[in-house]
């Protein structure tokens, strides 16, 4: 384009810069393309004046506008390319990224607060890309292809605290809940208070899960004390722990008490999760019979109410019930036939290990308890998985 000057900003500085405070101007102007008011221009670079006159004369002179209380620079930028490639291109975003001005220091606190903000805007459309990206190739199924491109994001770039919870959820997704704990536990810290709490609910429920029982559990209970919503989360969460560890009945208490706040405040997801916890409480108490025509049969008609096709736990659930309760053999392996091709569909490994185990239950075929363990084990589920290990000495309560 005529009449515009191309500069290179991510990863490298402009040759020639003015000194500072010019070089200063440059950058962010460059930066922000358009016309940038005086208020602006000044809250970053106050100074304007010295910069002005130290961007006198140099290369950059004739680009360099002023119209009322208005400035600009007329310049063409990988940052602007960059951006318009954010959040659809990753492939393009990652050969323009590099860190803003990289190695540039400014004596002027305005400016080096502005650029470090504007450093962690750039990493955070990177990895927003990236992250799209990922869970594009979930929701098709390509589960594999999504770990690879998140395992060489994480080798190639450091973590973006924002866009980090939402990688940590895509390593759930992928059985992986070690991972989702150390990305949490990475950027914990560096978090706002308002993304926190969800931060806190998550890393406890991964520790949990990755076998780091105790810290989970510690971090989920002071997570109870408090008055923010993720504290009914995680009682369920604690009460899911419970039921596979010999604490059934207090498990069942959790279930209720949440299954009481979920129908008041209309909270469906919560409502669910309560259901069938307490449906699996009273399963591990002997009460199989009220399990089934119980919280677990609520639990099935409130998928249907919703419109929602039941998932691979809740028909799993059902036909450990009706296993144990001794209706026969040919409903609860139909039950469990129907849960296990629910969960390969959706390609859960969880959901999958808790098929086969019911499928176990109801057939007495001790290489479906042995397929139960092998999926619990790519589902990543410790605690599951010595649960099932356990099996049939498993923790029972009366």
């Amino acid at each position: 384009m005529e009449g515009l000057i191309r500069l290179e900003l991510l990863g490298r500085l402009p040759e020639d810069l003015p000194p500072s405070p010019g070089a200063e101007l440059v950058i962010y102007l460059a930066a922000r393309p358009g016309w940038r008011s005086l208020a602006e221009v000044r809250a970053v670079v106050p100074p304007l004046a010295e910069a002005l006159a130290a961007v006198k004369g140099t290369r950059y002179d004739p680009f360099l506008e002023a119209h009322g209380s208005e400035f600009r620079l007329r310049a063409e930028t990988d940052v602007v390319a960059f951006w318009q490639e954010a959040y659809r291109d990753l492939d393009q975003v990652r050969a323009l990224y590099g860190e803003l001005a990289a190695g540039f220091e400014s004596p002027l606190p305005e400016f080096r607060a502005w650029l470090a903000a504007e450093r962690q805007e750039t990493l955070r459309g990177l990895w927003g890309t990236a992250v799209g990206r990922a869970a594009a190739l979930l929701d098709r199924r390509r589960a594999d292809e999504a770990a690879r491109l998140l395992e060489a994001m994480e080798a190639a770039y450091p973590l973006e605290p924002r866009t980090a919870l939402d990688l940590a959820d895509l390593y759930w997704r992928l059985g992986r809940p070690a991972d989702t704990a150390r990305v949490l536990e990475a950027v914990l810290d560096r978090l706002d208070e308002r993304s926190r709490p969800r931060a806190e609910l998550n890393l406890g429920a991964a520790l949990v899960r990755a076998g780091r029982v105790e810290e989970g559990r510690g971090r989920l209970e002071a997570l109870v004390g408090t008055e923010y919503d993720e504290r009914y989360w995680a009682l369920l969460h604690l009460g899911g722990l419970e039921v596979l560890t010999g604490e059934p009945e207090r498990a069942g208490e959790r279930a209720r008490e949440v299954r009481e706040v979920a129908e008041r405040v209309g909270a469906s997801d919560l409502y669910l999760m309560a259901l069938l916890l307490e449906g699996e409480a009273l399963i591990r108490r002997g009460r199989a019979q009220e399990a089934a025509a119980g919280p677990l049969a609520l639990a099935m008609g409130f998928q249907e109410f919703l419109g929602q096709p039941f998932t691979p736990v809740s028909l799993a659930l059902l036909a450990e019930a009706q296993a144990r309760w001794g209706k026969g053999k040919r409903k609860p392996l139909e039950l469990a036939e129907k849960a296990y091709r629910r969960a390969v569909e959706l390609r859960d490994p969880y959901g999958a290990s808790r098929a086969l185990f019911a499928w176990h239950l109801a057939s007495g075929d001790p290489d479906k308890l042995e397929a139960a363990r092998h999926q619990a084990a790519l589902a990543g589920h410790a605690v599951w998985q010595r649960f099932l290990e356990a099996w049939p000495k498993a923790p029972r309560s009366a």
